[in-house]
């Protein structure tokens, strides 16, 4: 059964068995993805080795060896990363207590999570580094154009890069994820109403 996105309105909660499916459906492509994305930039760390850090090429300077290891630090971080969120979802324990499996399921699905956020925060400025190292040379600027003006030329480009691949990604998390993450909320608040007055005894 396909779970769309408006069958609960606001105010109603949604049917577990309904939600746990869409969970279930949505864990099972995001493992996939990101199953994908760590070999990606695996292979990505890979190559970027060969061609910046261990190519015998005399032409490549200490300077593009030292943008090489970073790049491939970059790759290494983001591999890691991918890897460690396939686990965790692979190993999501569906038969565990309902409120715990409920609360993890969420926690895993919100759009942004401390662990998230370090890692953007780490790829946005090591990025930002080693892409403005690597182009504030660049001969194609104007020569009138001084040090710093290069600089924040290249970090409006940069940062508006940024910003669209975010508004990108919230978009895709809005219509895939948002939905799920809200009938996981309202489940989970009926069940901790549910148990309130047992606590209160």
């Amino acid at each position: 059964m396909i779970f769309r996105k408006k069958i609960f309105p606001d105010g109603q909660v949604p049917e577990l068995d309904q939600v746990v499916d869409q969970l279930k459906n949505l864990d099972s492509k995001n493992k996939r993805l990101m199953y994908r994305m760590f070999i990606l930039y695996l292979v990505f760390a890979i190559f970027y080795t060969g061609l910046m850090i261990l190519n015998p090429d005399p032409e490549l300077s200490l300077e593009n060896r030292i943008q090489g290891v970073i790049y491939v630090l970059i790759f290494v971080v983001a591999a890691l990363f991918f890897r460690h969120h396939y686990r965790k979802t692979y190993m999501a324990d569906y038969t565990a207590p309902v409120l715990k499996m409920l609360e993890d399921a969420r926690d895993r699905h919100k759009l942004l999570r401390p662990g998230k956020v370090r890692f953007i925060i780490f790829i946005i400025l090591t990025c930002d580094l080693v892409v403005t190292w690597a182009l504030i040379d660049d001969t194609s600027f104007p020569e009138s154009w001084s040090l710093l003006t290069s600089i924040l030329v290249i970090q409006a480009f940069y940062y508006a890069i940024m910003g669209l691949s975010f508004l990108v990604g919230y978009l895709i998390w809005r219509k895939k994820s948002r939905p799920l993450v809200r009938n996981l909320a309202r489940i989970i608040d009926e069940l901790r109403t549910d148990e309130s007055p047992i606590n209160d005894m």
